[in-house]
């Protein structure tokens, strides 16, 4: 049985050509370890997929791309009339909407679903309402209607998963796996800040084992050698008991040395010894999602435990011990008057000097969220409704067709605070590549390093004295030399 995979995504941005999508990865390995005559396939456009001619097709989606998903599924459907299963946040989030050309929507966590929906097709051509209504974690179309099947149980252990099927998803991405290899050590996030909507898609937060991690760390760094393995967690940190462990081994094991590292953490965890930590076992770049810089709105994005001064003691503990931040600002609440957002400008500005990747973009309501909520309550949403419009950036903002959620501030105000606020993550995005040219130089002086002791421990060893025999034998004179 043939399963072709296809994501959707905007080829003119960015971070969503970047790197593969792990969740597609870990679909198709789940799918071979439990069943051998599956084959797997993944597809970036909707006629490669068609010209593959598979027996089923997953589709997945963020909510920004979703109206492309369902005008690729649609597309792949009428050429090959094959079921379609989707999943991914959205479907997840508004599993009451999923469009009728797919057949069946994974909702929550997919893969003994989305395996079970495999097998079903496998086993029967075309399944019945009572095949449907024994799978869990699925919402799908009954005489017109759709149906919400109870929830999925969750993977116990998630160290019984395979990695991600790298083979499958590895090709067309903008970074070289040489460059940055990306990977998962958790699942969900123990906060519920509210414009994400991770705590919903995953239940509760949960995680490999350090010792697994550790292998996995051992296979990326054996199979791609990368110079940053960039840990896609939403919260790296989010059980201090784990990271203690996480720090122990790399001690042990050494598995840091020759490799950076990239995670992100909230500032309302970082310590002095944490800082230490990143620094020691090679953490080099570390993300915040500081989100505001004002009392008021942090309040209102439910950023609970943290305040201004936290978050200056964060960047002021990862600027001692020599850690590269990202910085991440949502700006537009309603709460948030032009002085508000004067503070978050001012929080950035003058931690520049510490801060090498910043970006800035307006509060974008996503379902299953309060922030979805507070706007579809406000009449600037609706359950169905073209999502592209939630893709911006500060290019193709539109107040038009933005949900633009601002109560406190003029859209001309907003602009132009925008437009001020973009020209400094400009600048700082700027430095923070130079600087990450000397990150890289070190790297390759430690390299380097340890080049040199190996060829000098190898000079006089058998295997080199050996290798001069064998020219000796073959009339070659010149000694060899590590």
């Amino acid at each position: 049985m043939h399963v072709a995979f296809i994501t959707a995504y905007d080829p003119r941005v960015p971070y969503q050509v970047s790197l593969p999508p792990l969740g597609i990865g870990y679909l198709s390995s789940w799918l071979k370890k439990h069943c051998w005559w599956v084959e797997t396939s993944f597809h970036h456009t909707a006629e490669e997929l068609i010209a593959a001619k598979p027996d089923l097709v997953g589709v997945s989606s963020t909510t920004e791309n979703f109206t492309h998903a369902t005008n690729m599924a649609r597309q792949i459907k009428e050429a090959l009339g094959v079921p379609i299963i989707g999943g991914g946040m959205h479907i997840t989030s508004l599993p009451h909407v999923l469009p009728d050309v797919y057949d069946a929507g994974v909702v929550g966590e997919g893969e003994q679903t989305f395996l079970e929906l495999v097998q079903l097709y496998h086993d029967v051509a075309k399944p019945s309402e009572s095949d449907f209504e024994k799978i869990k974690g699925i919402v799908w179309h009954r005489d017109g209607q759709r149906v919400l099947n109870p929830s999925q149980d969750l993977i116990k252990n998630l160290d019984d998963m395979p990695y991600p099927d790298r083979d499958l998803i590895d090709h067309g991405w903008k970074i070289p796996a040489t460059d940055t290899v990306h990977m998962i050590s958790s699942r969900g996030c123990p906060y519920k800040c509210s414009f994400c909507s991770s705590s919903l898609h995953w239940k509760r937060f949960r995680f490999f084992s350090p010792e697994y991690v550790v292998r996995e760390i051992e296979y990326l760094r054996e199979r791609y050698n990368p110079e940053i393995l960039y840990f896609f967690d939403d919260l790296f940190v989010g059980h201090i008991g784990r990271w203690r462990k996480v720090v122990q081994l790399f001690r042990e094991t050494k598995i840091h040395e020759g490799v950076q590292f990239r995670a992100y953490a909230r500032v309302d965890l970082i310590t002095e010894q944490m800082a230490e930590e990143f620094d020691e076992i090679n953490f080099k770049y570390i993300d915040f999602g500081f989100e505001s810089n004002n009392q008021a709105v942090l309040e209102f994005l439910t950023k609970t435990r943290v305040t201004p001064e936290i978050n200056q003691a964060a960047v002021d503990a990862c600027r001692r011990n020599n850690i590269s931040i990202g910085a991440n600002f949502i700006i537009g609440s309603p709460p948030e008057t032009p002085e508000a957002l004067q503070e978050t400008y001012a929080f950035a500005a003058r931690n520049r000097d510490a801060i090498d990747r910043c970006s800035v973009g307006p509060l974008q309501p996503l379902p299953g969220t309060p922030i979805w909520n507070y706007a579809r309550d406000h009449g600037l949403v609706q359950d169905e409704m073209d999502f592209s419009y939630l893709g911006v950036t500060f290019d193709n903002f539109d107040f038009a067709t933005f949900p633009f959620m601002g109560e406190s501030t003029t859209h001309e105000q907003f602009l132009a605070d925008w437009t001020r606020f973009n020209a400094l993550a400009k600048e700082i995005n700027y430095v923070g590549q130079i600087r990450r040219l000397t990150h890289q130089r070190d790297l390759r002086e430690w390299q380097l390093r340890q080049l040199r002791g190996d060829l000098a421990r190898l000079n006089g060893s058998r295997l080199v004295r050996a290798a001069n025999w064998v020219r000796g034998v073959a009339g070659t004179h010149k000694p060899v030399t590590a």
